[in-house]
């Protein structure tokens, strides 16, 4: 889940600066239900360079109000769009609705990667034992789950993030993106683990310094 500059790549009046490296909330619309007003935001991984903020647009509109698209670029690189978005719902139910129907499948020869975005330590607290509202952790109770690692430096590597993970249990895909022109990294990684230890891990890592970046896991 383009070759468009930050200021293209926005629907609505500016907001205060965010880091384009990593998923943010805008002061509670990324949560387990919100305010009406910031709406719920969704993150749209390994998305083609073609998609553009219209494609996004007219693709997750089917599913509901959109009310915010924005797609980081890597400025230190022209300008080139970071391969990951966000869209944000003016409700919870076209968002959750828009991540069931979208989750792997293909956008412009990509299989892109939707799930809910999250402040820092907001899916922790949301539930203990998978009960809970909607947005509960492996909702549909799969043995494997694919954790997104957002916010990670140039300077991290697979060796380095799966040994991080491997704290928590055994590690079957760690797989870093990079730039096919320039082969390199994209900032982000997705990492495979055993439901209950991805759990745990996602707890445990959501925030932590790893090479001088915070991670948003």
């Amino acid at each position: 889940m383009s070759d468009h500059s930050r200021s293209r790549s926005r629907s609505r009046s500016p907001e205060p600066a965010r880091n384009d490296d990593a998923p943010q909330s805008n002061g509670g619309g990324g949560g387990g239900g919100g305010d009406a007003e910031e709406g719920v935001k969704i993150h749209v991984g390994n998305l083609s360079y073609d998609t553009d903020e219209s494609r996004l647009r007219s693709t997750f509109g089917e599913f509901g109000t959109i009310t915010d698209v924005f797609l980081p670029v890597d400025r230190m690189n022209n300008n080139r769009p970071r391969g990951f978005g966000f869209v944000t719902f003016a409700d919870k139910e076209s968002a959750d609705n828009a991540v069931a129907k979208l989750n792997d499948t293909e956008l412009d020869g990509r299989t892109i990667r939707v799930n809910e975005s999250r402040p820092p330590g907001a899916r922790s607290g949301g539930g203990g034992g998978g009960g809970g509202g909607g947005g509960a952790f492996n909702a549909d109770g799969a043995a494997d789950v694919k954790l997104y690692v957002g916010n990670l430096s140039f300077d991290t590597d697979e060796t380095g993030l799966r040994g991080l993970f491997e704290k928590y249990g055994p590690v079957s895909d760690c797989f870093l993106p990079s730039d096919r022109e320039t082969g390199r990294p994209r900032g982000f990684a997705f990492v495979t683990m055993p439901s209950d230890d991805a759990k745990k891990a996602m707890e445990a890592t959501d925030g932590y310094e790893l090479d001088g970046r915070t991670l948003r896991v």
